[in-house]
């Protein structure tokens, strides 16, 4: 433009009139007036919005890029090393043209938390997205499942300290899905942004305040509280389908993270936890006591078994003498039928059973060799007084 207001300044007529100062604004006007026509219309074609607004915003671009041009690159052989990034450590996965221009695409995974000044201004993403007027990024999250574990150290209810990894799986709250045309993958809740935004706190200040790192370690606090209510051996039972107390434990933890202030805005998919590892003098503890136990079940087991025999050695006897009395009382009522003498056939009928007794296998097993000699010896001698009365009874 400069240069054209030189040449009309110095420019003549065809009658070699010069045209001084009303050639050199003419000829800075017509230019003016051309670049800025050229410029509306290429700023038609900047933005792949339609209407005024991506007219505006396109033209905003371009005046950008008259006012503050990008620095240029630097030739590949003076070039030592790559310019640094102008965004934030938090927001590196952001493209540059935020940080120049105002704007950027942002990846179909990830939503933005805008603020203005102190407050929260709106969620964006994903997409082209551009700043508004005074806008600032604040946030960056990512709208995918996320996994994540730690190891908790706890004490059961009986004293014993023990460590065991959990393992909790979550993510931004989701609008309804539907399957429309061009729909975005991961339909995140605009409220949700807002609400993990002042959750998380300033994430200037390091990578621990990041929204995704708060719910894994208030898990493992739930965790500590739940299993001091149990001894170490109901952490171990299972019941008829194989479950144990981490079902009811996995139940209460995740009750409480949905519930939890703290974490307004995250949708809690999976808790869980891994095998629990014990001190090696706990683990030698339990050996020694399941040891224990399986002796005593093993011991009561033989109790029973010698009380059972016991119990039918003394059914068995019983019957015998059962029989023995029902035998006597027979003989007895046939011998006052027949008009025997009654003591002769009790006496007979002792010494019977005596000889039965004498030759049973299980009898002599049971009663002392002393006890079965002096029995024999006692048939005998009332064999012998039995003769002795027939004897004098004749006589």
């Amino acid at each position: 433009m400069v240069i054209l207001g030189a040449i009309g300044w110095f420019g003549k007529d065809a009658t070699g009139y010069p045209y001084g100062a009303y050639g050199m604004v003419w000829w800075a006007a017509a230019v003016f007036v051309a670049f800025t026509m050229g410029l509306l219309y290429y700023a038609l074609f900047v933005l792949p919005i339609a209407g005024n607004e991506g007219w505006a915003e396109g033209l905003r671009l371009l005046v950008h890029n008259y006012t503050h041009p990008p620095p240029k690159a630097e030739e590949p052989k003076r070039r030592k090393k790559q310019p640094a990034n102008p965004l934030p450590a938090h927001l590196q996965d952001l493209p540059v043209s935020f940080a120049q221009v105002g704007s950027g695409i942002v990846r179909s995974n990830h939503a933005l938390a805008l603020t203005k000044g102190s407050g929260f201004s709106r969620a964006a993403g994903p997409g082209f997205i551009i700043l508004r007027n005074k806008e600032t990024l604040h946030q960056i999250f990512d709208v995918r499942d996320h996994s994540r574990s730690q190891i908790v150290k706890a004490n059961t209810r009986d004293g014993i300290a023990i460590e065991l990894p959990i393992f909790v799986t979550f993510r931004v709250w989701r609008q309804q899905e539907t399957i429309t045309p061009g729909a975005v993958p991961y339909p995140y809740d605009p409220d949700a942004i807002f609400q993990l935004n002042y959750a998380a706190g300033d994430t200037n200040k390091g990578a621990e305040q990041h929204w995704s790192d708060l719910v894994t370690p208030i898990a493992a606090d739930l965790f500590v509280t739940q299993i001091a209510r149990y001894s170490l051996e109901q952490l171990y039972e299972r019941d008829s389908n194989g479950l144990g107390p981490f079902t009811e434990i996995n139940r209460h933890v995740k009750s409480s993270l949905e519930r939890s202030e703290r974490l307004n805005g995250t949708e809690i998919i999976f808790i869980g936890a891994g095998i629990i590892t014990l001190p090696p003098s706990v683990d030698d503890q339990r050996i020694k006591v399941w040891q224990a136990q399986r002796q005593h079940e093993i011991n009561t087991r033989l109790a029973k078994v010698d009380t059972e025999t016991d119990l039918r050695l003394k059914r068995a006897r019983a019957k015998a003498q059962i029989e023995i009395i029902e035998s006597i009382t027979q003989s007895i009522t046939q011998s006052r039928r027949s008009n025997i003498n009654l003591t002769e056939i009790v006496a007979l009928r002792m010494i019977e059973a005596l000889e039965e007794a004498v030759s049973d296998v299980s009898v002599r097993a049971l009663v002392p060799q002393p006890v079965l000699a002096s029995m024999v010896e006692s048939s005998r001698q009332m064999l012998n007084w039995m003769d002795e009365e027939k004897g004098t009874t004749h006589g």
